[in-house]
């Protein structure tokens, strides 16, 4: 029997609650009351393709099959994935400014919430602009459909509007009227991966700046704490990690030092 055009009933408290608690344990998103309609919103057309009759019987198979295909699709679906080019500008001005003519051999960056690439390509780029070629990035995200997205490398033209003058020619091509692949230099210098935060990545080793932007705000502030000094811990000497500017820091862990709003330097 197929529930995909019968109705189902709404979410329930427990139901809400369930899935809440998955997506804290896994990936530490913490799911405030306030986002019950978004998630009931999201989660619908999955209760309703995998024919389950009802948010309970969805929630559970997806605890049954943890890890596969089917929770993989549940917590693509909870992530949000809004980023774009230049998002936040003031932090590639400091990376171009500040950071790139320090390191005019080799650049190690850390992306660690890429979603659909458009962060590390940013990087990138402000690289290239500097005559660095030798800027490795690493991308990660938990995301797969996220990174799927950020390998393919295709983005509609509009979203390349924010970019600075000039860099659109230099670092895409054409593919269609709208659509417009990086470039193959472009795209050599990104690795990506798929990669939970709350999870260990000390084999990552060590970066000159990290970013991790746009992702701490859904987790509970002792998972905020946890990651940050997790973060400290991969950075180099020296080495910068960038925030949103709506995750500023309120306690930084030692050998942590504030350089300005969402930039911070680690001591020597």
């Amino acid at each position: 029997m197929s529930f995909s055009r019968t109705s189902i009933a709404p979410m329930t408290d427990l139901d809400f609650q369930c899935a809440s608690d998955i997506a804290r344990g896994f990936c530490g998103i913490n799911l405030q009351q306030g986002k019950r309609a978004l998630v009931s919103s999201r989660l619908e057309s999955l209760v309703r393709r995998h024919e389950c009759d009802s948010f309970t019987t969805y929630l559970t198979m997806v605890s049954r099959r943890r890890p596969g295909a089917e929770f993989t699709e549940f917590i693509d679906t909870l992530t949000t994935n809004h980023t774009s080019f230049w998002r936040e500008p003031e932090h590639f001005l400091f990376l171009m400014k500040t950071i790139l003519p320090r390191h005019t051999s080799r650049l190690r960056v850390w992306s660690a919430a890429c979603a659909t690439g458009e962060e590390p390509y940013t990087i990138g780029m402000c690289a290239l602009e500097a005559g660095l070629a030798n800027c490795r990035i690493v991308a990660s995200d938990i995301s797969r459909s996220a990174l799927n997205n950020a390998m393919a490398g295709t983005y509609d033209a509009a979203r390349l509007r924010d970019l600075p003058p000039g860099w659109t020619e230099r670092y895409f091509g054409h593919s269609s009227a709208n659509a417009r692949p990086v470039s193959a230099a472009l795209r050599s210098m990104v690795d990506f991966g798929s990669l939970n935060l709350l999870e260990p990545f000390q084999h990552l080793g060590t970066f000159d700046v990290i970013f991790c932007r746009n992702v701490m705000i859904y987790f509970e502030q002792s998972t905020r704490d946890r990651l940050v000094s997790q973060l400290v811990s991969q950075l180099a000497p020296g080495g910068y990690l960038f925030t949103a500017h709506s995750e500023s820091l309120l306690k930084l862990p030692p050998g942590l030092e504030y350089v300005q709003p969402a930039t911070y330097r680690r001591s020597q």
